[in-house]
């Protein structure tokens, strides 16, 4: 049986996924939200990763209820 072959993204989610509670996920998205450093190909990725792992957790709405669950 062949394997499928993971794109970048595939297993990059997977790793996450692997490694990181919905709760741990939530809070490093809560802190990369006021990231602002002045230069714009920076501040891109780090809104692409918070929007990634905003994804990976299923969500705005399940965020802003770990928000809660964690306390933040």
């Amino acid at each position: 049986m062949k394997r499928k072959t993971l794109t970048g993204q595939e297993t990059l989610n997977e790793a996450l996924r692997e490694n990181l509670s919905p709760q741990a996920v939530a809070t490093i998205i809560a802190y990369l939200q006021p990231v602002r450093t002045g230069k714009p190909d920076v501040d891109r990725q780090v809104q692409w990763f918070s929007e990634l792992l905003t994804n990976l957790v299923g969500g705005v709405e399940n965020v802003s209820e770990l928000f809660d669950e964690v306390g933040l």
